[in-house]
């Protein structure tokens, strides 16, 4: 999600391989060391509107190699073998080579080759906001926009706090909601996807941000250092014909808040390892469509679906579905689990002991080969202690994103963020407060 880093990779590895092609007789300033595509250079900044950059980067990094054979040539003289052929020549013919292949360059789609429609359109609205294009303009930031969303949209984000905004309803009532309120407090943040599958109507996201915490958030003062805090994030997205209908948002305010050294909770019973991508080459973000097996996508489909239902409806006691060795990033309170028992002991156990009657509301369920998302709701009556809370017998809703990764009929990996402070806003406790 970060400025074209799907992007670079590819022509920063045609640039290498140019460069180190076996011209004799480099003058030290065309050393390839000297050389280099570095994210600084104004000339490479990914400024060009989506699906631009990956052409200008071909063409920059073909005349620039073609550029550096030939000046290489003339400052050497004849420096290569071929016998009768003028070094301008050489240089020439070169340019006019690469000319001829960036004529014929083609543009993979958004999301790669193969990506389903979901991927092409949301990582297309993604990139807009990733570049924070005319973020606190709303005529300029409505125009880019609007193309990706339905005029009835609905942006659903967690809410609870000073800033009060339900479900957002309308491009406006999104840019004055949330949107303003996020980019105030947490300037310039930068997100990075590690995990994005969809089909054609549907798809989510895992991600984290990287910044600066500056402004209040919900009411919530940063610290007077105003830190660097990594924002554990993910979306849910569905489509109406080629366009976002509905887009569920959760960020991890516990652990952002824990980050700024503000405990409004007990000390989780696990440490954190964070809210790292898969370990697994499918793909940044994972899956990359083109590799994507359908039958993976049924298998792991069925095995979320299980998994799911006897976790956190039937309360079956075994997690069964998931590996010995799996990890869990688990949210802000609770922490990391590195084993199917742990998960169990440190998760699911203490959530129904906590609360009776569970019940799940499932909005969204997406898979794409090994990896798949849910975006749901536990309802259940607090009758237990959870999180340090005492029982208070109210029926509390329980937002819920997760994701997991799934080889061989089991969960390796499993990521997953809850609304806590809306949970604890229906128990009566304002965790904003704390």
């Amino acid at each position: 999600r970060v400025h074209g880093l799907e992007r670079f990779p590819h022509a920063g590895f045609g640039f290498a391989r140019l460069a180190r092609a076996p011209v004799i007789g480099f003058p030290p300033a065309c050393s390839p060391d000297v050389v280099a595509m570095d994210g600084h250079s104004p000339l490479l900044d990914p400024v060009h509107r989506p699906g631009s950059s990956r052409q200008l980067l071909v063409r920059v990094a073909a005349a620039s190699a073609a550029a550096l054979a030939g000046t290489c040539l003339l400052w050497n003289g004849t420096a290569l073998s071929r016998p009768g052929v003028a070094p301008p020549l050489l240089a020439a013919a070169a340019v006019a080579a690469v000319n001829t292949d960036v004529a014929t360059v083609k543009k993979d789609p958004l999301g790669g080759v193969g990506a389903p429609l979901g991927k092409r359109v949301v990582l297309g609205m993604d990139t807009n906001i990733n570049f924070h294009t005319a973020w606190d303009n709303w005529e300029a930031w409505s125009k880019e926009m609007e193309p990706y969303w339905t005029k009835d949209m609905i942006y659903d984000f967690n809410y609870v706090g000073e800033w009060g905004f339900g479900p957002m309803h309308g491009l406006r009532a999104w840019f004055d909601g949330e949107h303003m309120h996020y980019n105030r407090a947490l300037p310039d943040c930068q997100f990075t996807d590690f995990i994005r599958a969809a089909t054609h109507q549907t798809c989510t996201s895992a991600s984290y941000g990287l910044a600066r915490w500056t402004a209040p958030f919900a009411g919530v003062p940063p610290p007077p250092t105003k830190p660097w805090v990594k924002v554990r994030d993910l979306d849910f997205y569905l489509l109406e014909g080629e366009r976002i209908k509905i887009n569920w948002c959760i960020i991890d305010v516990v652990d952002l808040f824990m980050q700024a050294g503000y405990n409004v909770l007990p000390p989780p019973p696990m440490s954190t390892d964070g809210y790292l991508a898969p370990a697994a080459m499918d793909g940044d973000p994972a899956p990359l469509s083109a590799m994507v097996d359908p039958q993976d996508t049924l298998i792991s489909e069925q095995v979320w679906r299980a998994a799911l239902q006897e976790d956190y409806v039937l309360d079956s006691g075994a997690a069964r579905w998931w590996a010995e060795s799996t990890v869990w990033y688990g949210p802000g309170g609770v922490g990391t689990a590195h084993s199917r028992q742990d998960y169990y002991k440190h998760w699911l156990k203490p959530l129904h002991a906590g609360f009776s009657n569970l019940t799940m509301t499932t909005d969204l369920l997406v898979c794409e080969g090994k990896y798949c998302g849910a975006h749901f709701y536990l309802h259940g009556v607090h009758t237990g202690k959870w999180l340090g809370e005492a029982a208070t017998g109210r029926k509390v809703p329980i937002r819920c994103g997760a994701h997991a990764r799934i080889e061989g009929g089991k969960i390796v990996q499993g990521w997953l963020i809850v609304d806590i402070p809306r949970a604890f806003h229906a128990m009566g406790v304002d965790l904003y407060g704390r």
